[in-house]
């Protein structure tokens, strides 16, 4: 299974060393696997399930990615994780940027421009005020960093970047989504 180990900072077609399957409540049969990284033999530990896919576990993630995500959605997030990984600062918050962009198309939003649409997703009640708050100022940050060839943004930056772009991501597509299915659950449950 392809991998990223972390100690060799590559990805790795690491060896399956054992798995076992434990029964979920809430997410069915979850397999975890102990691989072992070819190259530096550092262990790598998984868990899948049909919710959420192929995670590794250990050593954690930097940054968790919804599998669920959008494809375009994720590809962009996913490139400005690349980007902050190569060093490449000022680009990840130009990708952070065109992943708010992706948020606003996948939610029909047709404000002119990434302001404009930012805060017609606040009046739908798609984003709250805080999230509004942050969205803009990335927004801001990956408008400075595209247009302006003076602007370097900070690997300080990019990391508060990149984590508050995950965020937004973790309540709109993550926890605005699963509250929605818990509520449908719970019209749907029979009274007792």
């Amino acid at each position: 299974m392809l991998l990223e180990c972390r100690r060799c900072q590559a990805l790795v077609n690491a060896e399956l060393m054992g798995s076992y399957i434990r029964q979920d409540e809430h997410f069915g049969p979850v397999t975890y696997g102990l691989y072992r990284c070819p190259k530096c033999e550092h262990p790598l530990l998984t868990d899948e399930d049909e919710y959420f896919g192929v995670s590794r576990i250990y050593p954690p993630m930097d940054k968790w990615i919804n599998p669920r995500l959008p494809a375009p959605i994720k590809a962009a997030y996913e490139e400005a994780v690349s980007c902050f990984k190569s060093k490449a600062y000022t680009a990840a918050a130009i990708m952070c940027r065109k992943t708010l962009e992706g948020i606003c198309v996948e939610h029909g939003v047709t404000g002119r421009n990434l302001v404009s649409a930012l805060k017609e997703l606040k009046d739908k009640g798609i984003i709250e005020s805080r999230l509004y708050e942050w969205a803009d100022a990335l927004g801001i940050s990956g408008n400075e960093a595209a247009h302006d060839v003076n602007v370097r943004i900070s690997k300080v930056d990019a990391k508060d970047i990149l984590e508050f772009t995950n965020a937004l991501l973790e309540y709109v597509f993550t926890f605005r989504d699963r509250f929605e299915e818990f509520k449908n659950r719970r019209s749907n449950k029979p009274s007792t």
